[in-house]
């Protein structure tokens, strides 16, 4: 581990905690308005969480790239790629990564296609073809924006999460993060590799020093494009709820209470400038994206909402 991956490990672990006694002094002044002890304490913490994050955006833009790599398994791999296999797979990658980025800033999806100014920002591009290849290696920016975050690590953390899913209804939940699009374009790529008996497999040393891997067989690639299957029948609408803010999460939820009911709405850690511009009790129309999931074993429906921000 370099010196600098150390830095920015411990940064991040700094934050979280830093993240929990604010969340936790949050809660007591809240149950204690106006306690000029708690008042003081969370505008320390909060100030020493601007300074962090200050800290972090430093470290990770001195990296500049994020390198990637997908490895492919097979009798059918001699030493060398079919120029249309490469196409294929790299525009499917692609694909999943720009559209996953886009979800996690705006909770939607984009109307005309991925954005140039998007696209620019994460850089991504097919940086090598490695020894023998059959390793292709993917580089984007990892530098982070204004509000620290890198948008590119944030879609690759969403992509191994979804990989990884053991379940229907775990990538269920992961495709109201990354969006639909996103979920498809990654399905696409792994219908490649299964149709040309291929197996697969990705790996990305992260900037915090962990690394991150799925697969590594043409069985991997199997199971895997089964359960991304369940993307096929999320189909998620727009709607506005309308009300006052009822409670504040830092760790992605914010309550929207109407009258004698009370809305849950989760949102990305990209979204989180347009949530500090929320208090409690301030009156709120906020757009979201309704996610309807039937349980046929209760016989019931489970209404889920992501806070959907502009461009």
């Amino acid at each position: 581990m370099t010196e600098q991956a150390n830095r920015i490990d411990w940064l991040e672990r700094q934050l979280a905690q830093v993240d929990e006694f604010i969340e936790r002094d949050s809660e007591a002044l809240a149950r204690s308005p106006g306690k000029y002890s708690l008042q003081v304490a969370l505008n320390s913490w909060k100030s020493h969480q601007d300074e962090l994050h200050q800290e972090l955006r430093q470290a990770k833009a001195s990296l500049q790239l994020e390198v990637v790599q997908l490895r492919l398994i097979g009798m059918r791999m001699d030493g060398s790629i079919p120029l249309k296999l490469l196409s294929k797979l790299s525009d499917s990658f692609n694909r999943a990564l720009s559209y996953a980025a886009y979800h996690l800033r705006h909770g939607s999806n984009p109307k005309k296609g991925i954005p140039e100014s998007l696209a620019r920002e994460m850089d991504l591009r097919l940086s090598d073809l490695a020894f023998g290849s059959t390793r292709l290696i993917f580089a984007g920016n990892v530098a982070p924006d204004m509000t620290g975050e890198s948008i590119m690590e944030g879609a690759l953390e969403q992509i191994f999460d979804v990989l990884k899913a053991p379940t229907h209804d775990r990538i269920r939940e992961l495709v109201a993060v990354i969006g639909v699009p996103a979920t498809k374009a990654l399905s696409d790529m792994l219908g490649v590799l299964e149709a040309s008996k291929i197996g697969a497999e990705l790996s990305w040393p992260a900037p915090n020093s962990k690394v991150y891997h799925w697969g590594g067989t043409l069985d991997a690639v199997r199971i895997t494009h089964d359960r991304l299957s369940a993307h096929q029948d999320i189909k998620p609408e727009p709607t506005t709820l309308f009300g006052v803010v009822a409670d504040l999460k830092e760790n992605g939820t914010i309550y929207v209470r109407s009258g004698n009911s009370k809305q849950k709405v989760s949102y990305n850690r990209q979204q989180f400038p347009e949530i500090q511009k929320l208090s409690l009790g301030m009156p709120i129309s906020i757009k979201v994206m309704k996610y309807v999931r039937y349980v046929a074993l209760e016989d019931r429906e489970i209404i889920t909402y992501k806070m959907i921000t502009e461009d």
